[in-house]
């Protein structure tokens, strides 16, 4: 079994790995663990190398008994040096400090020179075990106790790089005014897809297109109503190309309002539409009112409407994954429930998670995804046209 330290939008992080693990079953899920029941590393493994909304992956003794200290003892009966390890508990951690000294005092019982590394007695940190290079010796351990008191325990297989980030960012062209859809939130909208030839008709700065080069997609189309960000989304893939090893074989770009999808040369080329359309204006926190709000949302369902009427002209069959946004105001959320009832009419919505006891989709089948700093939220839908 295998288990997956979910990111801070939990359910997105669910859905990404149902996406990825589609026949695979369920073992435990919670609010911050996903364990999977699969002895398959190697697909695992593979599938790591691409997922965004996981921070570790821990492989897990199939029939685990309690006994940390004698496990890692046992393990550390191969290494040549001092041991080196780490150890966490998700999430009920008041032991922590007791279980590293009791391993501590086993391990010298056991003639083995060992050091951990956790500071001031808590849990490791992504940075520290990618620091330490645990993962590679195999010495980073977790124990999982889950709501109903089950215990899972055994090593760190993958972790996060949490420095990619700043790499593939470093370099782009940005624009505040446009803003810029989250990586990590489109490389999952990717893996939610379940496709490869990618369409974004509202490229914006071309993020999803980025990612989903950088996820070792040989196509992408992309299209915009502005010339200006498509010049930029350009400037982006060239510096992706330039920067990272990708295999981009096809690629192609059109001056096009979204509206006037039916137009569009690659509806025809694509087998996925992922896409972020314009969120709406910048609202300032202290300015935004449900007034104002009333007033942005008649403005984007115009702009929805005609794409979804023309969009379902074009006979178009595939996944389209597509944030709308939603509003904060004074920890109260607002929706743009005006457009539920256009993909009543033109689209059907495809469930991001499977039926689960303790973990739910919203009233309107989406996932949501904001950060608390944010006024403007995403919501996600994965929709197929009727």
């Amino acid at each position: 079994m295998y288990a997956f330290q979910l990111w801070r939008e939990y359910k997105l992080s669910i859905a990404e790995i149902v996406a990825l693990f589609p026949t695979t079953r369920i073992e435990y899920v919670d609010s911050c663990i996903c364990i999977l029941d699969t002895q398959n590393r190697d697909e695992v493994t593979k599938k790591l190398q691409n997922i965004w909304g996981t921070i570790k992956c821990i492989e897990l003794f199939s029939n685990y008994t309690w006994n940390v200290s004698a496990s890692i003892s046992k393990h550390a009966e191969d290494f040549q040096g001092k041991f080196r390890y780490g150890f966490s508990i998700l999430w009920d951690n008041k032991n922590l400090k007791w279980i590293l000294i009791e391993t501590k005092k086993t391990l010298k019982d056991n003639w083995i020179s060992s050091r951990f590394i956790n500071k001031d007695f808590k849990n490791l940190s992504s940075a520290q075990i990618i620091w330490e290079n645990l993962t590679l010796r195999g010495t980073d351990f977790t124990l999982i106790i889950s709501s109903n008191n089950t215990h899972y325990f055994w090593k760190t297989i993958w972790v996060q790089d949490i420095e990619s980030y700043s790499k593939r960012d470093y370099g782009k062209t940005r624009d505040m005014e446009v803003g810029m859809l989250p990586p990590k939130l489109a490389q999952m909208m990717i893996h939610i897809s379940w496709w490869s030839k990618i369409y974004d008709p509202f490229c914006g700065l071309g993020t999803v297109l980025i990612e989903s080069i950088l996820m070792g997609n040989s196509e992408v189309y992309w299209s915009d109503i502005s010339q200006e960000n498509i010049e930029k989304t350009k400037k982006n893939i060239a510096f992706t190309q330039e920067n990272f090893f990708n295999t981009l074989k096809v690629s192609g770009v059109s001056v096009l309002d979204a509206k006037e999808i039916l137009t569009s040369p690659y509806i025809k080329k694509c087998d996925s539409i992922i896409t972020e359309w314009y969120l709406g204006q910048i609202f300032q926190k202290y300015s935004v009112t449900e007034k104002k709000l009333a007033i942005e949302k008649k403005e984007l369902l115009d702009i929805y409407t005609n794409f979804f009427e023309w969009l379902k002209k074009t006979k178009f069959q595939w996944n389209i994954v597509i944030c709308f946004p939603f509003w904060d105001i004074k920890g109260k959320y607002f929706y743009f429930s005006d457009i539920y009832a256009i993909l009543e009419k033109y689209t059907k919505i495809v469930p991001l998670l499977p039926k689960l006891q303790n973990i739910h989709h919203t009233r309107s089948w989406s996932l949501l995804y904001k950060r608390d700093e944010q006024i403007v939220g995403r919501e996600i839908f994965k929709l197929k046209m009727k």
